[in-house]
């Protein structure tokens, strides 16, 4: 499960419990926006687009819609392929399905793969319709409270970043798919230098402050889908799909560089400068298991850390 974008919980979070939620509907017959548009307006703040390819621009820019209702057929794209789409984009939005024309195992192939919640017919009958879009419109409600548990199971509350159980769960899927289809995959292990002295020194709040900007400075680097986690204390871990270790090391030394180089607010209106010490193993120099992949790059940490600390050290191949 990767983490999914956190935009897409604003829906609930920021509007009143009175306000309208937004639904996009898609067609590219303009009388069938028109109705649609007369019949869902008391409920819902209906936005229209008159293709596929509009409504992914619509959504380009503001994906908050608790409800994408789709013609089926249409030009561009089929409102089945959009969906999946959006599915993608954002899976707390309900996906349904308006036409009068549909290929039966398209449509049970979609649902089966949990890209559509519901199918409607045309002509559509309003009293029915307006019921489906106000059932969609609780298992959206549903869908991001369920999102929200989630996240919060995944979360580091720290730094915010993804947190151990989550990098353990990511970290054994991408190297199943890296042993399937033969490509690289790097992983990297980071220490903040002398992190417990400025904890003790200053105190936990000062050193969780510390830590959460450091994840930030991180983010520039390694933004999603590039799994960024804290490992634990003060240990980050990164897993890059795609890249050997030698090809990663120049981007993580930009990184060591950048903390080294550029300061963070620190106590007392001071200054706390950081360094960081790293291990970057790859797949298939280590393939024998996800573990032992990440056990190269932690004795490349130690390395680094043995050797002096704010460096990056590769992890040895190994032929198993």
């Amino acid at each position: 499960m990767g983490i999914l974008p956190l935009y897409c919980l604003r829906i609930s979070e920021s509007m009143s419990p009175t306000a309208k939620l937004k639904i996009l509907c898609v067609d590219d017959e303009v009388d069938v926006l028109d109705s649609l548009g007369r019949l869902l307006r008391h409920e819902f703040d209906v936005i229209t687009a008159a293709s596929s390819q509009e409504a992914l621009s619509i959504l380009e820019s503001d994906p908050n819609f608790a409800i994408i209702l789709s013609d089926y057929k249409m030009p561009e794209m089929s409102g089945i392929e959009l969906l999946r789409h959006v599915k993608q984009i954002c899976p707390t939005t309900v996906r349904a399905i308006l036409s009068g024309q549909m290929d039966i195992q398209d449509i049970s192939d979609a649902i089966n793969r949990a890209e559509i919640h519901r199918f409607i017919l045309k002509p559509w009958d309003n009293e029915y319709l307006k019921l489906q879009m106000l059932e969609a419109k609780q298992t959206h409600i549903r869908l991001i409270e369920k999102r929200k548990l989630e996240i919060q199971a995944t979360t580091d509350p720290v730094t915010g970043l993804t947190n151990h159980r989550y990098f353990q769960n990511k970290l054994e899927t991408l190297f199943e798919s890296a042993v399937k289809n033969n490509t690289p995959l790097a992983i990297v292990m980071i220490d903040v230098d002398h992190f417990k002295s400025y904890n003790d020194r200053y105190g936990h709040p000062e050193g969780d402050r510390l830590l959460f900007n450091i994840g930030q400075r991180m983010l520039k680097y390694f933004a999603p889908p590039i799994t960024l986690s804290r490992y634990g204390g003060e240990e980050f871990a990164i897993i890059i799909p795609g890249k050997t270790a030698l090809e990663v090391k120049d981007k993580v030394e930009e990184l060591r560089l950048d903390l080294e180089e550029n300061p963070f607010p620190g106590p007392y209106e001071k200054e706390a400068y950081v360094t960081i010490s790293l291990g970057v193993a790859s797949y298939p120099d280590h393939k024998k298991s996800a573990l032992f992949l990440l056990e190269a790059a932690d004795r490349a940490l130690y390395q680094a850390k043995h050797q002096g600390r704010n460096q990056t050290q590769l992890a040895y191949s190994s032929p198993t």
